[in-house]
């Protein structure tokens, strides 16, 4: 889903500001007035909102694009699955702090509790994007 919604910004992105530009070299060519130039700015202003709020947009429905990813590396000490979610959950940690990854079905099959994980995740959403399992603590 990040890509297409990325590809159409950059679209809407290039598409209206090609469109500036040629106003611009209109503008400054056949109508080189002040009045021109207000009316240009206040487009130009416009225009800028508008892309604001689109970038806004995806930036607030795709919050891990321009994040690093995390790491932890530590034991599995639960799994479950979320019905309501549809959602495969592990917890990974030691006895003191646990904390909870979304990771996909293949991998949540062959993880199993107390194997040593190094995990790569997205930092806001927890989705796990590499799981390297180290070996199991029996």
């Amino acid at each position: 889903m990040t890509w297409p919604n990325l590809i159409a910004l950059l679209l809407i992105w290039g598409f209206i500001l090609s469109r500036l530009v040629w106003k611009s070299i209109r503008t400054w060519r056949y109508h080189p007035s002040l009045w021109s130039f207000i009316v240009l700015g206040f487009k130009v202003l416009i225009w800028a909102g508008i892309l604001g709020v689109y970038t806004e947009l995806f930036l607030f429905s795709q919050p891990d694009w321009f994040k690093q990813p995390g790491y932890i590396q530590g034991t599995v000490m639960g799994k479950a699955y979320d019905s309501r979610l549809r959602a495969y959950i592990i917890e990974v940690g030691d006895k003191t702090k646990q904390q909870s990854f979304y990771i996909d079905p293949n991998a949540y099959q062959q993880i199993k509790l107390e194997d040593q994980v190094k995990l790569m995740f997205l930092p806001v959403r927890r989705d796990v994007v590499q799981c390297e399992v180290l070996g199991n603590l029996h």
